[in-house]
């Protein structure tokens, strides 16, 4: 089964396309990089697939449903870009930051209840995060905030997890510590697992990589990934 289908893709923001003609199938399970450039379509492309904005023409079909039918994304964890999160203008504990990505299960009144509560301590443990559940998120270091965002992202148990550059900004050892996190969600938990990032050296080195796919000028096309086991 597929977890992402995108067939003959177009998008743009005026008459000019910025994606053209995208073509991608990643099947479950897989662990899948897209690299490209500045200005090369990557974001473009990654709102198209979490639902934040609607092609032009073709088909995005997400665990078997097509896009536009989907009521809600909570089989997709999104992890965003380190300079986005780091905007937040306001002091929040690791537990908040993570238990906020249930806000759509907290009722009527919009305040999380005590399961709530509990499931974000959980994902903070297994992510080997206990130490830091009370810490203000803006006062760890990269590679912390990196792993805080990662159990975000899985706290509603997704089938797919996205990535946008997360070792941009990290140290070599966190980059390494990271890797190896993402490695074990792909194989422990059978997750398929799209990382988009500049560092394709670092990626190729440290992850047993399923596909490549190079992003140029709205265009993808699949690359030869050359495995090499963490």
């Amino acid at each position: 089964m597929e977890s992402i289908l995108v067939k003959d893709l177009n998008f743009g923001y005026t008459d000019e396309l910025v994606i053209q003609g995208l073509n991608m199938k990643v099947n479950k399970g897989e662990l899948v990089v897209i690299v490209g450039e500045n200005g090369s379509g990557k974001s473009t492309f990654l709102k198209l697939i979490l639902g934040e904005l609607v092609a032009n023409s073709g088909e995005i079909n997400i665990l078997g449903k097509d896009i536009r039918k989907l009521n809600d994304f909570k089989d997709i964890g999104y992890v965003p870009q380190m300079n986005i999160v780091n905007k937040i203008p306001f002091p929040i504990t690791c537990l908040e930051m993570v238990v906020l990505n249930l806000y759509q299960d907290f009722g009527f009144i919009k305040i999380p209840k005590k399961r709530h509560w509990n499931r974000a301590k959980e994902i903070l443990i297994e992510m080997n995060l206990k130490d830091y559940i009370y810490t203000p998120f803006n006062e760890l270091s990269g590679g912390l905030q990196q792993r805080v965002l990662i159990s975000r992202a899985m706290i509603n148990s997704p089938e797919i997890i996205i990535l946008d550059e997360p070792t941009a900004g990290v140290d070599e050892e966190s980059k390494i510590n990271f890797y190896k996190v993402i490695e074990e969600l792909n194989k422990k938990h059978n997750m398929t697992v799209i990382l988009v990032t500049h560092e394709i050296a670092s990626a190729k080195k440290n992850l047993s990589l399923d596909k490549i796919y190079g992003l140029k000028r709205g265009r993808l096309r699949e690359r030869r990934a050359r495995n090499v086991a963490v």
